[in-house]
C-alpha cells in the first residue's frame, strides 16, 4: 500500500453550525462526517436544487391540492350514502403511514 492510499487525520476550519448541517447530512446519508465530506468533494459537481423557499411553495400547492381532491371525495361519498367508505380510507392511509414510519427505506421504493 503506497504512503498516498493512507487516510490521514486532516482538518477542516468550518463554524459551529456549518459542522452541525455537515454532521446532519452525514446521519442522513449514513456515513461519518468525514466520509461525508470527502464523499461529496469528489462527487461529480451536481445542483444544489431548487431553494427551500422554492420547495416550500411547491410543497403548499400540493398540500391544497391533496386537500381539495380530499374534500371532494369525502363530499362525493357523502352524497352516495357511503360515509363508511371514507372512514375505512382514513383508516387504511393511517395504518399505511405508521408502516411507512417503521420501515422508511422500503416505503421510499414504493413510487
Amino acid at each position: 500500500m503506497s504512503d498516498r492510499s493512507v487516510r490521514k487525520q486532516r482538518v477542516i476550519n468550518a463554524t459551529d453550525s456549518e459542522r452541525d448541517i455537515v454532521r446532519a447530512r452525514a446521519k442522513a446519508a449514513r456515513l461519518s462526517a468525514s466520509g461525508y465530506v470527502v464523499r461529496r468533494a469528489l462527487s461529480a459537481e451536481v445542483s444544489d436544487g431548487p431553494s427551500l423557499t422554492t420547495l416550500s411553495a411547491r410543497l403548499e400547492r400540493i398540500e391544497t391540492a391533496l386537500l381539495t381532491l380530499c374534500e371532494v371525495e369525502r363530499v362525493r361519498l357523502a352524497e352516495r350514502g357511503e360515509e363508511e367508505g371514507w372512514t375505512a380510507a382514513l383508516r387504511r392511509v393511517a395504518m399505511q403511514q405508521r408502516t411507512d414510519l417503521r420501515n422508511p427505506v422500503t416505503s421510499a421504493h414504493r413510487f
